[in-house]
């Protein structure tokens, strides 16, 4: 499932390291800091601006897509688009969507490839952070076309957090939510729901001020005692074969498994009041996105520290568990080729084939490793971005919205070629471009096929022989061609413009 450089613009040179939005964790880069961020242009969608992706290790397999929710410091006018990204594995974007909020006020985040209703689907969640590291929110659910078909959100009275939505077999949304209690002092309590997408109703709910004390928190409380006091911080839920759930809490460096039935807390591992020995190689802190893995393995990302001039690189882990004697032990760790270390956000997903795709979070870098370490494929988003997940997935996206297609033909050549320049934005399968021209809206006169080139192909349309003939090309059409040369889609026509 899962055009020529002149149309495609880079405003400057791509570096590789940048630190967390003032949302999640750091201040905002001072504004004299700023340098101007790489964005692509295109003369089909100028509405577009996706950032610039620079491959850094080239993969050896070019299979899948990379998934990004790209964010900025202090947006300006002229910088890349902010929202979400698909790339392929040569950084060529194939679909942007930008969130468009003059205010600042909402973003998007933590973009997914999962399954609903039995059809893929591509969910992200849209908001407002309240306060520092946490979201109030819904996930919208999209289908292969992009089109919305669902929306889910925590119930109760709360709103969903930013941090992670997973669709169960069962339709159903485990979801995150952060809300404001004065149990003795003012605490954030970590929410954990089951939602039913299609009615919205709250099947099961757990508190993390229910069953998780306040002393567990490696976070020490707040000067203010009117302050909330984030103890816990959860940013990631899983569920086993059995329906009982895996947390990870970042502000307890610990993660828990969850009795489904009662709520209760079967096991913490990590942190101060850790049931498992752990060797050394498996302590963690800081932690994301920890996931149940067969045999009972469980992967996470291991932040390291929250400082990210700690000078330990951040690592994705695959631990194996002992559930039994409670023991742990690393199976595999995989270190940030850079090296740095992401203070924030962060993820870790095991690919079918036994790799690692992880995403960096604060560090904007993408890494695929082999089981055995190698680094397979590495990337960059450019200077003062970051995602907060970067995930692979196989997908197929046929847009709703037809293709976009622009002709020109130079002011001072009446009868001369026509250039043109065409693009489908979210559409994975165009392997060429069809081009319909003649003098007339009625009908071609001419058809030229091109292969397809990036986001956007840009093509020359000549003129007739006789540079006279009142044949010459004025209208065109292009049609989006798959590699076996059925038409996917066709755009509307054109005239050829004379002016840029």
């Amino acid at each position: 499932m899962r055009g020529a450089a002149r149309w495609a613009i880079p405003v400057s040179a791509c570096l590789i390291l940048a630190s967390c939005t003032a949302n999640n964790g750091d201040p905002p880069v001072p504004a004299d800091d700023r340098t101007q961020y790489q964005a692509s242009r295109y003369m089909s969608r100028p509405d577009l601006a996706p950032p610039i992706v620079e491959v850094l290790t080239p993969p050896t397999d070019s299979d899948g897509l990379v998934f990004l929710t790209p964010r900025i410091h202090e947006q300006g006018e002229d910088d890349p688009d902010t929202g979400l990204l698909i790339v392929d594995r040569t950084g060529n974007p194939l679909w942007t969507m930008p969130h468009d909020d003059p205010d600042g006020d909402t973003y998007v985040n933590d973009s997914d490839v999962q399954t609903y209703r039995g059809q893929p689907v591509l969910t992200y969640w849209e908001g407002t952070s309240p306060g520092i590291g946490w979201g109030e929110g819904t996930y919208r659910i999209l289908d292969s076309s992009y089109r919305h078909i669902a929306s889910v959100g925590t119930g109760n009275g709360h709103a969903a957090d930013f941090h992670d939505l997973v669709i169960t077999p069962r339709d159903t949304a485990l979801l995150t939510s952060y809300v404001q209690e004065h149990r003795g002092r003012p605490f954030l309590s970590a929410i954990v729901q089951e939602i039913d997408i299609g009615t919205g109703a709250v099947l099961f709910e757990w508190n993390s001020l229910d069953h998780i004390d306040p002393s567990e928190s490696m976070v020490p409380e707040p000067d203010d005692p009117e302050e909330h006091y984030d103890y816990f911080h959860i940013n990631s839920v899983d569920e086993d074969g059995d329906g009982n759930l895996l947390l990870s809490a970042r502000h307890t460096h610990a993660l828990y498994k969850i009795d489904r039935s009662t709520g209760d807390v079967l096991w913490r591992q990590g942190g101060p009041r850790s049931d498992f020995a752990l060797d050394d190689d498996a302590r963690f802190a800081w932690q994301h996105d920890a996931r149940w893995l067969p045999d009972g393995w469980i992967s996470l990302l291991d932040n390291v520290s929250d400082d990210e001039s700690a000078g330990r690189p951040s690592r994705a882990l695959i631990l194996e568990l002992d559930e039994q004697n409670r023991s742990a032990r690393t199976i595999r760790a995989f270190e940030n080729p850079d090296p740095v270390t992401s203070a924030t956000q962060a993820n870790h997903q095991v690919l079918p084939n036994g790799h690692s795709f992880v995403g960096w979070g604060s560090v904007p870098t993408a890494t695929e490793f082999g089981a055995d370490g190698s680094v397979l494929w590495h990337a960059s988003l450019p200077e003062g971005m970051y995602s907060y997940r970067a995930h692979l997935f196989d997908w197929t996206g046929t847009p709703s919205e037809p293709p976009a297609v622009v002709a020109h033909r130079d002011e001072a050549a009446e009868s001369g070629p026509i250039e043109v320049a065409m693009s489908w934005n979210g559409a994975t399968e165009v392997a060429a471009w069809r081009i319909s021209s003649g003098p007339g809206s009625d009908g071609p006169t001419r058809i030229t096929e091109v292969a397809a080139t990036g986001f956007e192909t840009v093509a020359t349309v000549p003129a007739e022989s006789d540079p006279t003939d009142v044949a010459s090309p004025t209208f065109v059409t292009v049609e989006a061609l798959d590699e076996a040369g059925v038409v996917l889609g066709a755009s509307e026509t054109v005239e050829a413009s004379d002016a840029r």
